[in-house]
Parts: C-alpha cells; structure tokens; sequence
C-alpha cells in the first residue's frame, strides 16, 4: 500500500515539473521540408493611404524561416521591405501602410509585389497593388538640416576625401564591380544632399561635417535642438542615408552637449554620445535611432566626460556625423546624407 502511495506521489511531483510550453525552436522547423503552402496575396488591390487604408499580405510556408516582403513602385522605383519569420502570414503579420524603407516616396502608380527568404533561393511574386493616393507627409518635430542651402554647417577632414555638399546627380564607380559600372545618385528630397566618399584609404577615419543648433534649419532658432522632452526614450534621430552597398562604410553619428549651459560644447569637458551604423545597403534608406540607444563616448578628449553624468537631450548644441572605415579596408567608403531630423515617440515614417 505504501508503494502504491509513493507511486502516486512520484507521479504529481513530475507533472508539478512539465514545463508549460516547449522551449526553443520547434522540431518541424529544424527538420521540416521548405515549401508554399500558400503563395503570397494581398487583401487589396487598390488601396488610398490618404484615408488611413492600409495593404495586409497573406502567405503560409511549412516551417518557420526568415522572409522579406518587398512592395517596388513601378514608377517612382520606391521600396518597402517588411521582414519576419511566421509560417503563417495572416492577419496583423505584414501590414503595408505606405511608408518607404528606401527612398524615393511612393506614387500614385502600380506597385509589384514578392517575397524572398534568407536561406532559399525561391521568389515568390506576389498581387500588383495600385495606389490610388498616397499617404500624408510624415510630421517631424525638429528639422536639422536639408541640405538645401550652402551653409549651417561645417566639415573637415584627415584625408583627401569628397565631403561637400551635392546639388546635382552625380556618378561614383560601383565599389562591388571590378569593370567600369556607375551609380547615380540624386538626392532623395528637394535638391541637395550632403556626401561623404573615398577611395583607397589607409586610416578608420576619413571625414565628418558638424550641424550646430544655432545654424540648423530648426524653426525656432535656439543654441539647443528644441527636442520638446528630456526623456531619450521618447526622441528618435531620422535621416536619409545613401549606401553604395559596399559594407565597409561606418557612419558615426556624435550628439554634443554643452552640459555647463555656456553656449558652447568642450570635447575635453562634456559628453558626446555616439552610435555607429554600418552602411551596408545599396540606395536611400530611412533610419531611425531613439536617443537612448545612444552611448557615452570612449575616446579622451572626444567627448568622453559627460559634465553631469547623464544623458541631457535638452542641451544637445550640436550633431556630427563621420564617414568610418572598417579596420583594413583598402577599396571605397562612403554615404550620402540627407533630410535629417528629430521626432517625437515615434520614428519617422515618411
């Protein structure tokens, strides 16, 4: 009778430990074939972002595996990448709502439709959606600069690099070609960019420009960017940024902060904030970076004492952005920089 009681027993403790759910990835999407179950469609044919009407695909696969949707203006060539790993595409998992991944913006014009996959070599084509109007002008709440002028900003060098301001297309040798094959590059809003680009250079740094407060385009003027907020969290820097798809461009990106409030911003006494970004897409893309995910910098004397020990969005007197090369690389760097600017809670969407 006693065992039949430890038997008893011995069972609920090991139903007490069943974990609820199986941890890690499932065995269907280790071992699974890939194949389609259900090609890619989209709910809508046409569809007006100007009354918030918005484009939800629908696909489902065997196993679980990376995918990209991507939505191409058959006009404006402007892209839409949407990315995820579901089998089952339905719902809320791919929603469309007019906004751009690479720039130029969309058209009222058809746009084609297809998904690809990190790990196959298969290409789903997808419904030609057309746009019958296009979405809003994305809000942005300070505008630092859209290179449409001939000043606000300054720019130096420790190499023989093109660092200037663009107002035409221009041409740059392919980096990704060994035969004579050339990029266009026109400037994605209005008329100017800025450009940064070398070739065969031996150091990591190559050359920057610096946007102060005071000679941005912010309305209204002010020694400091008006971000509205002292929360990081709740601030995104948005810009436009050309990559030659090359993957040896860095682009550095420094918030300077005048921390003892005197109007000007020491290296050696107040803190810069630093992200990197590295450059590794061919064509206007959108990027967004919320302030928090910014870091103190490490080098002495380049903004590495932060004069009040935190993070202060309120004093930022200053932005400087960098052209970094990858330790070793010998062959061509370079971006091209344009419509930056700063938004509040969410990232720009244009």
């Amino acid at each position: 009778m006693k065992s039949i009681y430890l038997t008893l027993g011995l069972m609920v403790v090991l139903a007490g430990c069943r974990p609820d759910k199986i941890e890690g990835p499932e065995l269907q999407d280790i071992f699974g074939e890939f194949d389609v179950i259900e090609t890619l469609s989209a709910d809508r044919d046409t569809v007006d972002f100007s009354l918030g009407q918005k484009v939800r695909f629908n696909g489902e696969l065997t196993i679980r595996t990376d995918w990209t949707i991507s939505i191409i203006g058959m006009t404006s060539g402007a892209k839409k990448e949407i990315t995820g790993r579901d089998r089952s595409i339905a719902d809320d998992v791919a929603v469309w709502d007019g906004t751009i991944t690479f720039a130029p913006l969309f058209e009222a014009e058809n746009c084609m439709t297809m998904m690809t996959f990190a790990s196959y070599p298969d290409t789903l084509w997808g419904d030609t959606i057309y746009i019958e109007s296009v979405r809003p002008e994305a809000n942005i709440d300070v505008l630092i600069s859209d290179f449409e002028t001939a000043g606000g900003w300054g720019s130096f060098a420790e190499a023989p690099a093109t660092n200037q301001l663009a107002t035409t297309p221009y041409f740059v040798q392919d980096p990704s070609s060994a035969t004579p094959s050339f990029i266009q590059v026109v400037a994605p809003e209005g008329s100017g960019h800025w450009r940064m680009t070398y070739l065969n250079q031996s150091s990591v740094f190559i050359c920057g420009t610096s946007i102060s407060a005071a000679n941005s385009s912010q309305t209204p003027a002010g020694t400091y960017f008006n971000v509205g907020t002292t929360n990081s969290q709740h601030v995104y820097l948005n810009m436009l940024v050309h990559g030659f798809g090359d993957g040896n461009t860095r682009l550095s990106i420094g918030l300077q902060e005048d921390d003892n409030l005197d109007g000007t911003y020491d290296r050696f006494t107040e803190g810069t904030y630093n992200r990197e970004i590295v450059v590794d897409w061919l064509g206007w893309k959108v990027v967004s970076i919320r302030l928090d995910e910014f870091n103190l910098s490490t080098v002495a004397g380049f903004g590495n004492i932060d004069g009040t020990g935190v993070q202060n969005i309120d004093r930022i007197a200053s932005i400087e952005y960098l052209l970094l090369a990858r330790e070793g690389t010998t062959g061509f760097v370079g971006y091209g920089l344009d419509y930056c600017n700063f938004t509040r809670y969410t990232p720009w969407a244009p």
